[in-house]
């Protein structure tokens, strides 16, 4: 006892009871073993609470991992330690301590081969005393291949466990057979628990980092997207329009923009690349919200699904120019909705206006000249006016090369021209349309615009009437029909109706049988008997009966060429009439 109290060594214990046998003796050596026993795993834990300590102040996952390797490879007294980490379905060696050669590094092994698939799977220690004779697993040949060169044969290797899930596996290993006590089990899967831990720690960390790194490049982005946002929309508050914008969007990407509503308006500055900016048209306009070239990036432009354009910004394309770009679109078409529609209030507008001085000229010259300023239009100018009806559209009319102080206005599905000309003869030149155009004759002031429009109108109701559609006239060009646009003519081709043909209305009217249709085709057909009854649908002896009830009705001088010839004019004048409700 008291060599034991002396803190004898074990063998010197063993040889003091060898030499002096009996059961004191025998009791001091297993007391020694007891005690060394004590002090070992004191210092095991000892060193696992100093390595668990380290582990806690490592941030890079490498070097965290090639400690723990290094600590397990000293604290088992083993000649090679290595680690990996599992990835899906695959487990890859990543760090090594005490290895011969780098063959380990980067070997992935599937869940069901080697050792690493039994712990693994198992989720528990294993191990063996002579890996590359081991019947237990299924070997490959690219981990024996490394094994051998590592001259691996006693092997342990415990998992990587955070909660129920397995992270990865810790090995130790010896270059000679051996087998493994339950207390080095024990101390490598401490070892495993206290690197599991701290791996995890280190990858939430990272993890964390990350997304703070994220967060604060989203929260700068965001901040400066608001920067941008307030900018655009005090330019737009401002009164400014797409220039300004677009000024806007050049100075904060520090490189050259520019809008393009279509192919026929690219901008002088790049014509040199115009092929190019009119594929970025075509490719926006077919849907495309972002066009990329080497050189300019095209965003397009559009409001309630119309495509208004593209913004095209010249340089090569990059996140902070895409999301200026993305920023300043809605503001530009925005600008551009605005801009059409006071653009369409105000032609509406002046429309308004100028139907009022055609419709309602007043007689004050005062509210005249108001009333001509309000119209585009000047007092003490004579012009033309032109309705157009049938394919007329606005746009085809104010394609048309008009002299300045033009007008176009639409009234419902007609639209109207009021052009400085002293001749009406110059307006017809100028128009070529496949609209149904009337043209008044030249006019000066308020009333005689008016008249003048009363013209015009008249003129393109004879032509639609006429079935002369697409045909630009004035009132001269409709030759006799020219009648039809005077009230006095009209009076007096009522009053020739009565003379000429009243008994035979009458007649009509009181009999339903169409006694002026009979006459108009009978001289029509060129007084032909059978073709008259052929274009009416009747017997012969029926267009008879009906010539003799005109010749009872209106005498048979009608008969007479000259006669005849008055007669087809007065009818077709009056028929003309009729369809027009004159």
């Amino acid at each position: 006892m008291e060599l034991l109290l002396a803190d004898a060594s074990i063998d010197e214990l063993e040889a003091h009871r060898r030499a002096h046998p009996g059961a004191e003796a025998h009791a001091a050596s297993r007391l020694r073993a007891l005690l060394d026993q004590r002090k070992q795993r004191s210092t095991e834990l000892s060193a696992l609470n100093d390595i668990a300590v380290r582990l806690t102040t490592v941030r890079d996952n490498r070097i965290l991992l090639q400690e723990v390797v290094d600590q397990a490879r000293t604290l088992l007294g083993v000649d090679l330690a290595y680690m990996g980490s599992v990835y899906g379905n695959e487990f890859v060696i990543e760090v090594t301590s005490g290895a011969l050669t780098p063959k380990l590094v980067g070997i992935r092994l599937a869940q069901d081969e080697g050792l690493v698939g039994l712990i693994v799977r198992g989720a528990s220690p294993s191990w063996t005393p002579d890996y590359q004779n081991e019947p237990a697993f299924r070997h490959i040949t690219g981990a024996d291949s490394a094994a051998r060169s590592e001259n691996m044969r006693g092997l342990l290797g415990v998992p990587l466990r955070v909660g129920d899930r397995v992270i990865g596996a810790l090995f130790a290993c010896k270059r000679s057979e051996r087998d493994f006590a339950d207390s080095e089990i024990a101390l490598l899967s401490a070892l495993a628990a206290h690197a599991a831990i701290a791996i995890e720690n280190v990858r939430a960390i990272d993890k964390l980092e990350t997304l703070n790194t994220e967060l604060s490049l989203r929260t700068a982005e965001l901040e400066q997207t608001l920067q941008w946002d307030r900018t655009l929309t005090q330019v737009v508050l401002q009164g400014g329009g797409v220039r300004s914008l677009v000024r806007e969007v050049a100075a904060a990407t520090e490189r050259p923009a520019y809008f393009v509503a279509d192919v026929a308006s690219v901008p002088a500055a790049l014509e040199y690349t115009a092929t190019t900016v009119e594929a970025l048209v075509d490719r926006c306009r077919a849907g495309a919200d972002t066009a990329v070239d080497d050189a300019m990036t095209a965003h397009r432009v559009v409001a309630a699904g119309h495509f208004l354009g593209v913004l095209i910004s010249v340089g090569p394309d990059d996140d902070q120019t895409r999301l200026l770009l993305d920023r300043a679109v809605p503001a530009i078409a925005l600008s551009l909705a605005e801009e059409r529609a006071a653009a369409e209030s105000a032609r509406r507008a002046q429309d308004a206006f100028l139907v009022d001085l055609l419709l309602h000229p007043t007689s004050s010259p005062d509210d005249e000249r108001r009333q001509f300023h309000r119209a585009g239009l000047t007092p003490d100018v004579t012009y033309c006016v032109a309705v157009g009806q049938g394919n007329a559209s606005r746009a085809e009319f104010e394609a048309i090369a008009l002299p300045p102080g033009s007008v176009v206005a639409e009234q419902g599905s007609r639209v109207l021209l009021v052009v400085p000309a002293r001749e009406s003869a110059a307006v017809r030149r100028m128009i070529n349309t496949r609209a149904t155009v009337g043209i008044s004759e030249p006019a000066r002031g308020a009333d005689a615009l008016a008249t003048a429009f009363r013209e015009a109108q008249q003129t393109v109701d004879v032509l639609t009437t006429l079935g002369r559609d697409g045909e630009v006239s004035s009132a001269r060009g409709l030759g006799i029909y020219r009648i039809l646009l005077s009230h006095m003519a009209r009076e007096h081709l009522d009053e020739l109706t009565e003379d000429k043909l009243g008994p035979l209305l009458a007649e009509q009217t009181k009999r339903g049988v169409p006694l002026t249709e009979t006459l108009s085709t009978y001289l029509a057909h060129g007084r032909h008997h059978s073709a008259t009854a052929s274009s009416l649908g009747v017997h012969v002896n029926t267009l008879y009966q009906r010539l003799e009830a005109i010749d009872r009705l209106i005498g048979t001088q009608w008969r007479d060429p000259d006669d005849a010839l008055d007669l087809q004019v007065l009818m077709r004048l009056r028929r003309s009439a009729d369809l027009l409700g004159l």
